[in-house]
């Protein structure tokens, strides 16, 4: 019996170097392959992916911890791996990065439903970030300091995404980090200005009501000459904001059926400027602001055909009306 007991004792770890060896020099493909790793898997999750001992895994990745967490996406697996082999092939996901483009004209909302539309976030992720971490962000960007929200500072333009590691905080910080480039630093404007996050309402103003690059300067001035003579600037554009509405949601029966409705937004029933910006302005409009062209207009109106009419008076304005609009 002592023998026995004995002899036990001698196999059963030889058996077991055997069979881990055995694990482990195993191929696991024996062609190529495209492995797809899902955000909840582990390293553990390989022990299913190829039928392998769970037991000996646990083992293996003891003795072998790797070197970085397992990422979520797809990899190419050559032939004749082995688990070592297979484990250091998951290092970089094959990229399948998407193009975004962030328009401008548009606003947070409209972010929002082009992410969710991806499936890069669930529906109304980036406004919850844009209330519940304002405040982190302004830590980290000066031009954030006197902002409400993050409307107009999430740079319109094209950006690469890999969807693989997408978070929706990086991504934010991202567009965050354009704006002071092609903003703050090219257009030299200083981030601790008072007057910036006022200057970027009027230029998302003027970026919603003229289209024009070579009107917009006129445009500015004259909603400027209202805003310091104490007149409601009526920019209609303002309307839709406080409903958070979507660029195509915002149409012209809904700004009719609110355009006297009272709030921090409708520069019809409210003097002075909206509350924050309501959409990204161009660079441009941001510019046109700064550097506004004199006029002696007050009035202005666009045919259809998006051409704009300029009046002195109420009077010349009502004219226009009834030349330019059908």
């Amino acid at each position: 019996m002592k023998k026995l007991i004995l002899l036990i004792i001698i196999l059963v770890p030889i058996y077991f170097v055997y069979s881990y060896n055995s694990f482990k020099n195993t191929i696991l493909t024996p062609k190529e392959q495209v492995l797809e790793i899902k955000k909840w898997d582990s390293y553990y999750s390989l022990a299913s992916k190829f039928d392998l001992n769970s037991y000996y895994l646990k083992v293996y990745l003891k003795l072998n911890p790797p070197a970085k967490d397992l990422q979520a996406g797809n990899y190419k697996l050559k032939t004749w791996l082995n688990i070592t082999q297979v484990i250091n092939s998951l290092k970089n996901p094959i990229t399948n990065d998407k193009q975004i483009t962030i328009l401008e004209w548009r606003n947070i909302y409209d972010i929002d439903n082009e992410l969710s539309k991806n499936s890069f976030i669930q529906t109304w992720d980036l406004i919850n970030l844009n209330k519940e971490k304002l405040s982190n962000f302004k830590k980290e960007f000066v031009f954030l300091s006197n902002a409400e929200t993050l409307e107009w500072f999430l740079y319109p333009d094209t950006y690469s995404i890999n969807p693989n590691n997408f978070k929706l905080e990086d991504f934010v910080k991202t567009m965050l980090t354009n704006f002071d480039k092609k903003v703050i630093q090219e257009l030299e404007i200083n981030p601790n200005d008072t007057n910036l996050q006022n200057n970027l309402i009027l230029a998302s103003i003027v970026e919603k009501e003229e289209k024009s690059t070579k009107e917009k300067a006129t445009v500015a001035w004259l909603l400027k000459k209202r805003l310091n003579e104490n007149w409601f600037i009526w920019a209609d554009a303002t309307v839709c904001y406080p409903y958070e509405l979507t660029f195509d949601e915002c149409n012209p029966k809904f700004i009719w059926n609110h355009i006297q409705d009272k709030n921090n937004y409708n520069t019809r029933t409210k003097l002075g400027l909206p509350k924050t910006p309501i959409c990204n302005p161009s660079n441009n409009s941001i510019e046109a602001v700064y550097n506004s062209k004199d006029t002696p207009y007050y009035y202005y109106l666009h045919d259809e055909n998006w051409q704009i009419h300029y009046a002195k008076t109420n009077e010349e304005h009502v004219a226009n009306k009834m030349l330019y609009i059908k």
